[in-house]
């Protein structure tokens, strides 16, 4: 037993030996290119796993922000973005409208004045036709001389005068004249057009004449004296 148990420390002797002796120079080399290619390796490996993590959680964080609702207070579209930038000033060109809005008001410009004109005979003419058609049954009458008033506002023409029977007047035609009393009577023409009957003085006529009337502008009876020439 003890031969036996000298053979196997022997042998281990020879072993440990063997395992401890001095490696060749080319199996150290060899083992530390394989110790370093695997240290490559496992350095890669974990830069990859770090970027695709770094990756990952970006990705998710900015998928929340396009996919989560904001809150109401926020998403409101009836809320106007608001900026600290100065208000836009929009250059004034010329002939622009100003922004006073006194400029806007209408001209104040008086206008053009009133005109007392000569009455020419066709004028007398005109307006004797239009009171004849105006009153039917009356035709022979006439201007009472002296008393035509003829003038001219803002282009329209006004005529002022009271009638008279001429030769050959009905009894008729008489007694409606004396009806009308001899008032004066008033016409217009605008311009272009004919004359027509637009007002009479009335019984018993008015104090302030043809001034009282409101087809005739106040100015052109001013010019006119009112229209109390005749008593």
């Amino acid at each position: 037993m003890t031969e036996d148990f000298e053979a196997i420390l022997r042998g281990g002797s020879e072993e440990l030996a063997a395992r401890t002796s001095a490696r060749p120079a080319a199996v150290v080399r060899s083992r530390g290119d394989e110790l370093r290619r695997r240290h490559r390796m496992a350095t890669a490996a974990l830069a990859v796993a770090l970027v695709a993590a770094v990756s990952g959680g970006a990705f998710a964080v900015t998928a929340h922000s396009h996919q989560a609702p904001l809150p109401e207070a926020v998403v409101d579209p009836a809320t106007p973005a608001t900026s600290t930038a100065p208000p836009a000033v929009t250059p004034k060109t010329p002939g622009a409208a100003p922004d006073d809005p006194a400029a806007t008001l209408p001209s104040t410009t008086p206008p053009p004045p009133c005109r007392s004109l000569v009455v020419p005979q066709e004028v007398k003419d005109a307006v004797t036709l239009a009171y004849r058609r105006s009153q039917p049954g009356l035709v022979h009458i006439a201007p009472v001389r002296g008393t035509f008033y003829y003038g001219e506002c803002d282009g329209v023409f006004y005529a002022g005068t009271s009638f008279t029977p001429t030769a050959g007047a009905t009894e008729n035609e008489l007694v409606q004249l004396q009806d009308e009393g001899g008032a004066e009577k008033y016409f217009t023409q605008a311009k272009g057009g004919a004359w027509t009957f637009a007002a009479g003085d009335g019984l018993p006529r008015d104090s302030r004449g043809c001034a009282a009337i409101g087809e005739i502008p106040a100015r052109l009876a001013a010019l006119w004296g009112d229209c109390l020439a005749r008593p």
